[in-house]
């Protein structure tokens, strides 16, 4: 159903509130704000701690305060905007519909690529929320439409693209850690979904397995493989009518800042591949940014790059030579000795803190921090890793500029 018109009353008195305390801890300012009744103190108190989580996730709207936000639970589980930009590249035409409109952040940057927009969110707190901010953001041409998605296809046209971003939260707010159990059950409604839209494009959390993605959809155009400052975000399944899963490909994706690293390869191809091992660390080495290592295309990834492997399971590479536009860090070999006592007191006794990774090594980081009596930080990085003849090492590097 359409939502109603029922609007949002906050006092100015309020609004001056909200961005005096902008920065101030919301928890402290509930015991030392004083009771004025021109004030809605609960209302201000969630608007600082939701915009206080938003200043770097969302910034655009942190910055824009005619913009109401829900509590801060819900702007933790939104996308943020670096994410949401990237979507809105995906997809373009004449009508979009988002089945699970939410806090609206991922339906306001889709939206503005299609003359017709839907916004459906069973929530009706959230739908009006959504209203309000909208209106604000003066979107042109979109619906708001207060129902479940399920309910919603029923009598619905098609579209040129509908999205989803089912809730991994049950109605004890625990996480889910099934597909079917999330909500919509996707799995369930994926064919209507379909019939409906020639392109459906699937939000979820990177905890998700690929491999299994790929055995439970057979419609699968694309799988993106999302992080922001090399933390894995979310995976985007794109499915297509009339479309197998014979050629699919995984985009893999790392936004820092203005720099955006991408590198796309086939699963079909990367069956095929085999690694070019070599015994010993060269001169460089390269460590493939946190979405390639989640995409299980990593044989494709040094293929691609001309590297040679170490280990099949350290996802680490070397190289003599400097590769241009790599996507991840790549260091500058220093010392290379082995894990006995004797290189290890030989090795490292001049150096107190350093920066340590581990790959395909039995000791965890704190564990091998504390055996070492290593403090974190510092110019210098320390991989330990196992080689292809399976001798336990250590790699000290630094990092290049």
């Amino acid at each position: 159903m359409a939502i109603s018109d029922k609007s949002f009353n906050i006092s100015e008195q309020t609004q001056n509130f909200i961005r005096q305390h902008i920065d101030d801890d919301s928890h402290l300012l509930a015991l030392a704000a004083k009771q004025n009744s021109e004030i809605d103190l609960r209302f201000a108190l969630e608007q600082i701690a939701a915009r206080q989580h938003s200043k770097e996730k969302i910034h655009s709207w942190y910055s824009n305060d005619k913009l109401i936000f829900p509590p801060k639970i819900s702007v933790e589980q939104c996308s943020s905007e670096a994410t949401a930009k990237y979507k809105a590249e995906l997809c373009k035409g004449e009508s979009f519909a988002d089945l699970t409109g939410g806090f609206g952040i991922d339906f306001s940057f889709i939206s503005q690529n299609f003359n017709r927009s839907f916004y459906v969110e069973k929530n009706e707190y959230l739908s009006r929320l959504a209203k309000h901010n909208f209106d604000v953001l003066g979107l042109k041409n979109i619906e708001i439409v207060n129902c479940s998605g399920d309910k919603f296809l029923e009598n619905a046209a098609n579209f040129d693209c509908i999205y989803i971003d089912p809730s991994r939260r049950n109605a004890n707010n625990k996480k889910e850690i099934l597909l079917e159990n999330c909500s919509p059950n996707i799995l369930k409604i994926k064919d209507i979904v379909l019939k409906k839209s020639k392109n459906v494009i699937i939000k979820l959390s990177p905890v998700f397995d690929i491999v299994e993605l790929e055995r439970k959809f057979t419609n699968i155009r694309q799988i993106h493989v999302v992080a922001v400052k090399n933390e894995c975000k979310e995976l985007l399944v794109k499915l297509e009518q009339n479309t197998d899963n014979k050629n699919i490909e995984i985009v893999c994706v790392n936004m820092a800042g203005n720099e955006k690293q991408i590198f796309s390869f086939k699963p079909s191809a990367e069956k095929s591949i085999e690694y070019d091992f070599v015994p010993n660390v060269q001169k460089y080495l390269y460590e493939p940014n946190v979405a390639v290592q989640k995409s299980g295309g990593c044989k494709s990834f040094a293929q691609n790059f001309n590297l040679k492997a170490l280990n099949a399971n350290s996802k680490i590479y070397t190289s003599d030579i400097f590769v241009n536009g790599f996507c991840g860090r790549i260091f500058i070999v220093e010392n290379v000795f082995s894990f006995n006592k004797t290189e290890l007191k030989k090795n490292l006794k001049n150096i107190s803190k350093a920066n340590i990774t581990i790959r395909n090594f039995p000791l965890s980081v704190a564990e091998l921090r504390k055996k070492l009596n290593i403090d974190e930080g510092g110019d210098i990085y320390l991989f330990a890793t196992t080689l292809f003849d399976g001798s336990k090492v250590i790699i000290q590097c630094r990092k290049d500029i």
